[in-house]
């Protein structure tokens, strides 16, 4: 058979093999196609235009809680131009003019207005042009800059004291002249009384001339004395009040982040997460730093600081603490910022500690020569040795983080072969893994992080490099979240929706940063940028100290 003959045999075969589904089909109507699958409608942030609050220069009140808005990432901040602002509302005025929020797509507007003890804050409904929501806050008062003021008074009390010194100065310039006066007048010598008298005048003279001499040398000593006092007093001052100052500005500061967060819980349902820190490692070092990036200051360590982990108050740090000797648990109150090391835990091997979700107790892996085991001591440090921690394994655990209602606990064991998650309730029983475990594929998991909705646990993963992933406690489905760079540490924020997480982009050795990571859009934004930063945890929300 001929390859013509073998062609037109195959084509008969399937024409007569697709004839009776051509048959009955009306060629008249079109074809039938799948319906297509339901769509998840599109999450678009409510538009938020806020109105000027006050003329302040660089982040001004209305500069923190737009913000605050765009790094929430539930609400878009509309930023209009000022001849636009000005037809709505301008300082003074009593009611808003909604007609130019027509033009625009906002769909809320934010009125803030100072008051004696804080804030006034209304937020209006643009579409229905009324109020929906109000309330008034609480701001820590900023005293006024004394200074100038200080050094003019001590330059005052300096200057009067000087000039004293250089009257009796003079005083004693004018007795000197006097003094030489008559040591050059020449006195007739004629008897021998009259050299006694002579000598005992010139002996008088000299004596006075001796005391004058040490007198202006106390003068002058005195003077400096009273500029370096006066130098000195001021410095303490101005330290004094730098002190003072920086701590009621980050106080007033965070109270202006407790406004957005209310703000967005009145609009969308959820609390913002402006008003919190995120504690972190530079190098050997512990910091601390607004969510918006502000304020990075160092706290106070005994030693070398690693992996610190927030008080469900907000007022204290635990972190391990190493020298040459090994590490020791510590923790440091925020309001003294005294760090003190824990009874409980000698040099040797302490690592990954975290608070019980109660704060009365403090976990952590401990070792030595035998593997790791979580152990557990008081926070106010009445214990003297640790206790094993009630949900004891047998094998080597570290990395504690406690499920919101503090009834369960994920950790880190490298079992059978490789680093895995486990959870536990935190009795000893219901020991499960969690992360899949496949023959002959590498894994590589740590760093787990019970989320505050407790439905997820993020945590890192090494196929490579690191990667930040999450997995569903119900169903253990794990879902990656960056792929960029390299991505560990991750730290959930209280909203359950951001994460902290180290981030370097560079090749290995270069410097990290630490970065916020939007869980439901993917978005990035860098917190720090200098230095070596790593191994974060997010604060629970705070509030500002009076």
């Amino acid at each position: 058979m001929t390859i013509r003959c073998r062609k037109l045999l195959v084509g008969a075969v399937a024409f007569f093999a697709l004839a009776p589904s051509m048959h009955g089909q009306n060629r008249n109507q079109p074809p039938v196609v799948g319906r297509p699958k339901p769509q998840k409608p599109v999450e678009i942030p409510p538009a938020v235009v806020v109105l000027q609050v006050d003329t302040a220069a660089g982040d001004s009140t209305r500069t923190i809680i737009q913000r605050d808005f765009d790094f929430g990432d539930r609400m878009q901040p509309l930023i209009l131009d000022s001849a636009t602002l000005d037809d709505i509302w301008r300082p003074g005025q009593k009611n808003i003019n909604f007609a130019p929020l027509a033009q625009t797509r906002a769909n809320f507007v934010v009125r803030v207005r100072l008051t004696a003890t804080g804030l006034h804050v209304e937020v209006y409904d643009v579409p229905r042009g009324r109020l929906r929501q109000e309330d008034y806050f609480r701001l820590p008062k900023v005293p006024a800059y004394r200074l100038p003021a200080m050094r003019d008074s001590l330059s005052t009390l300096l200057g009067k004291k000087t000039e004293a010194t250089i009257v009796a100065l003079a005083a004693d310039s004018s007795t000197r002249d006097s003094l030489a006066l008559a040591a050059a007048k020449r006195v007739a010598v004629k008897t021998t009384r009259d050299r006694a008298n002579a000598r005992s005048a010139e002996a008088a003279r000299d004596s006075l001339s001796r005391e004058l001499d040490r007198r202006d040398v106390l003068l002058r000593a005195n003077a400096v004395r009273d500029t370096l006092h006066s130098d000195s007093v001021y410095a303490r001052l101005v330290l004094k009040d730098s002190v003072v100052r920086d701590s009621l500005e980050r106080e007033r500061r965070l109270g202006i982040h407790v406004v957005a967060d209310e703000i967005e819980r009145w609009i969308t349902g959820t609390r913002g997460i402006a008003a919190s820190r995120i504690a972190f490692i530079d190098g050997t070092k512990l910091k601390i730093v607004d969510s918006d990036g502000a304020n990075e200051r160092t706290i106070p360590t005994v030693g070398a600081a690693l992996s610190p982990a927030w008080h469900p108050s907000g007022r204290y740090l635990v972190y391990s603490d190493a020298d040459d000797r090994g590490t020791r648990i510590a923790q440091v109150d925020l309001r003294t910022m005294k760090p003190r090391l824990l009874a409980a835990s000698n040099r040797g091997l302490n690592i990954t500690p975290a608070y019980t979700k109660d704060g009365k107790n403090i976990v952590w892996a401990s070792g030595g020569d035998s593997p790791a085991e979580l152990v557990l001591a008081s926070a106010a440090g009445d214990d003297s040795v640790p206790r094993p921690f009630a949900g004891r394994t047998g094998f080597e655990t570290t990395s504690p983080s406690f499920s919101p209602d503090g009834k369960q606990v994920v950790f880190m064991s490298p079992f059978p072969l490789t680093p895995q998650l486990y959870t536990m309730n935190i009795n000893g029983t219901g020991l499960r893994r969690i992360t899949p475990v496949v023959v002959g594929k590498r894994s590589y998991r740590t760093g787990a992080e019970w989320s505050p909705s407790g439905e997820e646990i993020a945590f890192q993963q090494q196929n490579g490099d690191f990667q930040v992933w999450t997995i569903r406690v119900k169903d253990r489905v794990m879902t990656q979240l960056t792929n960029e760079g390299e991505n560990e540490d991750p730290a959930w924020a209280p909203d359950g929706r951001h994460l902290s997480i180290t981030r370097r982009l560079g090749a290995i050795g270069d410097p990290r940063g630490i970065w916020v990571l939007d869980e439901r859009t993917g978005r990035l934004r860098q917190l720090t940028v200098t230095g070596d930063a790593r191994l974060s945890d997010w604060s629970p929300p705070l509030r500002p100290v009076y």
